[in-house]
């Protein structure tokens, strides 16, 4: 049977191929809500260019085509919208995910193709939407949470949703993307056992770094699973799909001690021989000893820390509510219980000048770290540091598809963009080409 709806994670020469979890988590949603015809379909990992998209709409057939945005896949999803409406004129195309919570009204605006948005958590509002749609339901627009809608050729955006209790949206729909049927190595090169499945403990980050856009996603109020119900998806995953390493993708996994170390203690009891990390980065002002070695003895093998930076005045500026004392002795903590920690650091942050990268490059060197990841500062929608950049007049427009770490879209005043380019490449090989790290 042809699937009513298909999810798409749209074109991208991404290295980074990953289940989609946003979408598992809106499948599940609206098979609860009794909507079952729905598919996953991640382009990224089945290679598809537009030709290959088209082929598969064509096969497929659905009556709802939703997108899955990030501002880096923008314009692959323009591209992906105008496909749907060529191929089959009467889908209703929707989109989701960060770009739309942080630009709102934008993506309809300029985008004629895409039918509707949703803005945060797209779990309530979306089941609400297909029953609409798909059932004739009488659900008012007015009612559905988080819509960007059109109505007599006025915008309008509903109130967006928050899901307090994480436990009720269940797993995401992990038969519609099958952990083993991706790539070894979904966030990188260094994994320790194959197959891997992404997870979610948690949403939301109390903390208000000004180049971050994750709590204009989800939100600045930190919201937990229980740990049965994270442990009770840990064992299907285990079970039904042989699943061997779970990397966490919380903003805030390590935010409560007590958490950390109960789910250590019950990990650790269990014996199931899996391993976890957090590719997304633990924060280090929470991060202490006893936490640190529960974690190694319960599986956990390797760290990525957020330092960002090594000048105290541009840690000041990102509001990292960390000083260089403290990132060195904790990065100096988690080598001394034997794990292996990797730094994210940010370069290009307004403001910035050649001495601050210095600094920056100097200071990951000097740090026990094994792996350094050097970025360039991205305006990203929504966040404090790009408001700042657009009111100064700085930053006049946004190139949507260079927000992509591979890229440069904007420099620092007095620094240009093939200096910063050029200052990322000598970073990384400067960091990596030195004997202890080779």
């Amino acid at each position: 049977m042809s699937p009513e709806i298909v999810l798409t994670v749209p074109m991208s020469r991404s290295h980074y191929v990953v289940a989609p979890l946003g979408l598992g988590y809106i499948a599940t949603a609206s098979r609860n809500a009794g909507i079952h015809d729905i598919a996953i379909l991640d382009c990224i990992k089945e290679g598809y260019d537009t030709t290959g998209l088209r082929h598969a709409l064509k096969r497929m057939g659905p009556r709802v085509v939703g997108f899955q945005v990030f501002s880096s896949s923008y314009d692959a999803v323009v591209q992906g919208a105008d496909l749907v409406k060529e191929t089959l004129p009467h889908a209703v195309v929707i989109v989701g995910g960060p770009h739309v919570s942080a630009t709102g009204l934008q993506m309809l605006r300029d985008v004629p193709s895409i039918d509707y948005g949703l803005v945060g958590e797209g779990e309530v509002g979306f089941p609400m939407l297909m029953q609409r749609l798909l059932r004739s339901e009488p659900i008012p627009m007015e009612d559905i949470p988080g819509l960007v809608w059109r109505n007599k050729g006025e915008l309008h955006e509903n109130p967006r949703a928050i899901v307090k209790d994480l436990d009720t949206l269940g797993f995401p729909a992990w038969d519609l993307m099958p952990p083993n049927t991706y790539p070894d190595a979904p966030q990188g090169a260094f994994y320790e056992q194959f197959p891997i499945a992404p997870m979610a403990s948690s949403r939301g980050c109390p903390y208000r770094c000004t180049f971050c856009g994750s709590p204009v996603n989800m939100g600045n109020r930190l919201r937990f699973r229980s740990l049965p119900h994270v442990f009770a998806e840990m064992d299907m995953l285990r079970t039904q799909y042989g699943v061997k390493e779970f990397h966490f993708v919380d903003d805030m996994f390590n935010a409560s001690k007590s958490r950390v170390l109960e789910f250590c203690a019950t990990l650790k009891g269990k014996t199931w021989g899996i391993s976890y990390t957090f590719p997304n980065g633990l924060r280090l002002n929470t991060i202490d000893e006893e936490m640190l070695v529960a974690m190694k003895e319960s599986g956990a093998y390797a760290f990525t820390v957020g330092i960002e930076s090594g000048s105290p005045r541009i840690l000041a500026a990102m509001n990292k509510k960390l000083t260089v004392d403290m990132i060195r002795e904790k990065v100096n903590l988690i080598s001394k219980t034997g794990l292996e920690p990797s730094g994210f650091f940010l370069i290009g942050f307004p403001g910035e000048t050649r001495e601050d990268m210095r600094m920056t490059l100097d200071f990951a060197k000097s740090l026990p770290i094994k792996r350094a990841h050097f970025s360039n500062f991205l305006p990203l929608p929504g966040t404090e540091a790009t408001r700042k950049l657009m009111d100064s007049g700085e930053l006049q427009t946004i190139p949507w598809g260079e927000l992509a770490y591979a890229s440069v879209p904007y420099a620092p005043q007095g620094i240009t963009k093939e200096e910063l380019k050029a200052f990322q490449r000598r970073a990384f090989l400067e960091f990596h080409m030195r004997p202890k790290i080779l």
